[in-house]
């Protein structure tokens, strides 16, 4: 699968250079133009790896992208920026990007830097275990959820044979909400155990992530009957008819 990359600038000429070369490396392109528009695209879809154009929306905006978004960017973070300052560098660094580089510098090492850490990333996420938290469920090959059928196997969730388009994080998700079934659970457990991220600012990853899941597995949405929330606190999982079919 192609990889997709997100590229926040208001420069043509920066994106159209990023764009047609990276096309040639076939991996799949989306810009944005705005702090807002980039963190729906993030909640939206799975990057490989994020750029971002300094000059497009400014060190605090940019601070705050990241900030709020870096638990859910399951890939690099480079930073574009006219001029070099080691001060904004040591920042954002702090902030866990992986790449500070002036907008001058070479396509063929922007290239190199931006497959090496998108390897990187590739790499350590087939060493780690997929689905730690899955526990006792880990044996199983399926779960049974109503006319759900979560495939452990293939990491994957249908009804109706029909691929409801899980993304990697919301499954995890899924799967982490039914590994502790009728147990209610605040924003920050969710967020440590799931992006093991505990920033109190960061807990609206939360509300979108299960907003998103409610959209593909709820047959109604706003009143969904699978993740329900505990107002003031955070949500629950239950079913006391949950089946696991093992191997």
């Amino acid at each position: 699968m192609p990889a997709k990359i997100l590229v926040l600038t208001k420069q043509l000429k920066i994106f159209i250079r990023l764009n047609e070369r990276l096309a040639e490396q076939k991996y799949t392109v989306f810009n944005v133009t705005s702090q807002q528009s980039a963190a729906q695209a993030i909640a939206s879809r799975d990057f490989s790896a994020v750029l971002i154009d300094l000059d497009c929306i400014g060190l605090d905006e940019t601070c705050q992208l990241i900030a709020q978004n870096r638990p859910v960017i399951n890939g690099p973070i480079i930073v574009l920026n006219k001029d070099w300052s080691q001060e904004i560098m040591l920042m954002l660094f702090a902030l866990k990007i992986d790449d500070f580089l002036l907008t001058t510098v070479s396509f063929s090492e922007l290239l190199a830097r931006l497959k090496q850490r998108i390897w990187v990333y590739q790499t350590h996420e087939h060493e780690r275990p997929k689905h730690p938290e899955l526990k006792e469920t880990v044996k199983s090959s399926a779960i049974h959820l109503d006319d759900l059928t979560i495939d452990l196997q293939h990491y994957r969730v249908t009804r109706a044979n029909h691929d409801l388009g899980l993304t990697p994080k919301e499954f995890k998700l899924l799967i982490y909400l039914i590994n502790h079934n009728g147990q209610v659970l605040n924003r920050e457990q969710i967020l440590n155990q799931v992006w093991g991220y505990d920033e109190l600012e960061s807990s609206r990853i939360v509300d979108i992530h299960i907003s998103h899941l409610r959209d593909k597995i709820e047959l109604d949405s706003k009143n969904p009957q699978i993740i329900k929330t505990v107002r003031g606190f955070g949500y629950i999982f239950e079913d006391k008819h949950l089946k696991i079919d093992y191997q």
